[in-house]
């Protein structure tokens, strides 16, 4: 029996599965429906249409999987390593990423997100976002940093306490987007329009007033 079978094998039993070591391993439209893994890596593994609903999988390398149309729905993912990841055609309804490192990560193209959908506690620089529907989300304490959200939907969205430096807002709708505790980094003359219909806070709107030459006094 080979790793992988192993693998299914335990996830089928109901089993925990504890530092699987799969890097590189084709696992493509495998049935793992409620998978308790921890640790381990399936770096580089090719999960094409896999069905992980339901999974648990916390401390495990992702990194440059290929999760495109996978089924995700209702999992949890806690410390995980996505980075260079592609999800583009999965199924995240109602999915939880908590803490996890997401450097790079193509969500461009996801389905189903929902209103429980989390992102917590990761950090997602240079991850591409763009035309995602995301209106109502709350993300909290995750850094955005150069990630591509052009196109999003993000009408109402509360980002608690993230970092978006630099981060690409190109035709992003923002109405009521809430940034008052974000770090905005570098106010420029564009931020204005980039920001349109967002949120801020005085010390916010004061620092864009002064990048157009206005100065507040109050």
């Amino acid at each position: 029996m080979t790793t992988a079978e192993m693998l299914i094998a335990a996830v089928r039993s109901g089993d925990p599965v504890h530092d699987a070591d799969l890097p590189d391993c084709d696992l493509r439209e495998v049935d793992l429906t409620g998978m308790c893994l921890r640790g381990g890596s399936l770096a580089g593994a090719d999960l094409r249409g896999t069905r992980l609903d339901r999974a648990r999988i916390s401390g495990t390398s992702l990194a440059g999987a290929d999760l495109r149309e996978a089924d995700l729905t209702d999992a949890e993912l806690s410390a995980v390593d996505l980075s260079g990841a592609r999800l583009a055609g999965a199924l995240l309804g109602d999915t939880r990423f908590d803490g996890c490192r997401m450097l790079g990560t193509v969500l461009r193209g996801v389905r189903g997100l929902a209103a429980s959908f989390v992102l917590t506690g990761c950090n997602l620089q240079l991850a591409d976002l763009g035309d995602l529907a995301l209106r109502g989300l709350r993300i909290s304490e995750c850094d955005l940093s150069e990630a591509d959200l052009s196109g999003a939907d993000l009408r109402t969205v509360v980002f608690d306490r993230c970092r978006l430096r630099g981060t690409v807002l190109r035709a992003a709708r923002l109405d009521q987007a809430d940034l008052r505790t974000s770090d905005l980094g570098e106010i420029t003359p564009d931020t204005p329009r980039e920001l349109r219909g967002a949120v801020v806070s005085p010390a916010q709107a004061a620092a864009i007033c002064g990048a157009l030459g206005l100065t507040v006094i109050g």
